[in-house]
């Protein structure tokens, strides 16, 4: 099965709520008190998306957490990759493929195609996006149309 970690699904959460309160700074306990979740798993949480540069932090008695960028310039991938690293569906299709069979296996580029594909979706949801159940709609309406174009081109 194919899916996010816990901490990524939890940086999103995180993200969500930084976004809720602006340029308003939130400590750790601010940001659990509000998530729900423990002040452990939100600093890991926060060191990911500080050193991802989505979050800033700032030390000190009147410092705290918020958020980087706006929520429309932040991308699920650019979460996704924050807490997992470069994503790869197999290992042909990573960066720094070191598969055995490389050279001869006819379907290594069908899988970077579809690595592409799934890592240019994941570019264009935004956290924006993923907070507006209208827009969700939208998303998977258009993606769903981009398939059917895409089998179309195919046949």
């Amino acid at each position: 099965m194919l899916r996010i970690g816990k901490l990524t699904d939890y940086g999103l959460v995180v993200l969500n709520q930084l976004a809720l309160v602006g340029s308003v700074k939130q400590s750790t306990d601010d940001i659990a008190h509000a998530t729900g979740l423990s002040i452990a798993t939100v600093r890991k949480v926060m060191k990911a998306l500080v050193d991802a540069g989505l979050v800033i932090a700032q030390r000190g008695s009147k410092g705290g957490y918020r958020i980087a960028l706006a929520p429309s310039q932040i991308s699920v991938l650019d979460v996704v990759q924050a807490f997992e690293g470069p994503i790869s569906l197999t290992e042909c299709s990573a960066d720094d493929s070191r598969c055995e069979i490389i050279d001869s296996c006819s379907l290594a580029s069908n899988w970077t195609g579809i690595n592409d594909l799934l890592l240019r979706v994941l570019e264009g949801i935004t956290l924006d996006d993923i907070r507006n159940p209208d827009v969700q709609d939208k998303l998977h309406r258009d993606i769903i149309d981009q398939f059917q174009r895409i089998q179309l081109v195919n046949l």
